[in-house]
């Protein structure tokens, strides 16, 4: 072993390292996960609606991934799917009250949780970090879409 860091492992590490640290802030055994928590807190900063093609381009889904998601939340009672009159293959996902009720709270964890993220770099390094970030995901969008991706 040469010690020499690799960027694939780094990248794995981080993202293990962020769901477990989203689970401690957000779950809490009465919650959904943190990834559907993430979905939740989006429909609600954009007035509890949006389009399920939002959503899926927000989080980088798949339509199936985003449907099987969505389909979860919605036995759970937290969202409803409706059929938009415009185009019947598009919908609108639209919180629950009880979804709506919940949200204040996951707000301020997620509010809490990018502070304490943030409190550890510089202007310079985020923006740094978020270039990086970009540069990424543009080389692996080709890959994804390769693999059946929208």
């Amino acid at each position: 072993m040469t010690g020499e860091k690799k960027l694939l492992n780094e990248l794995r590490l981080l993202n293990i390292a962020l769901k477990r640290g989203m689970n401690a802030v957000c779950d809490d055994g009465k919650r959904v996960p943190s990834v559907s928590n993430m979905v939740l807190h989006f429909l609600y900063v954009h007035g509890g609606s949006a389009p399920q093609k939002d959503i899926e381009n927000e989080f980088g889904l798949r339509r199936s991934s985003a449907s099987e998601l969505l389909g979860r939340l919605e036995r759970e009672g937290y969202i409803t799917r409706e059929v938009l009159e415009a185009d019947a293959r598009s919908k609108k996902i639209r919180l629950t009250d009880r979804a709506e009720a919940e949200q204040k709270e996951i707000t301020d964890k997620f509010a809490e949780m990018e502070n304490y993220l943030e409190s550890a770099l510089t202007l310079e390094e985020k923006r740094t970090f978020f270039l990086l970030c970009e540069k990424i995901r543009a080389l692996l969008e080709p890959v994804r879409n390769s693999r059946g991706g929208e």
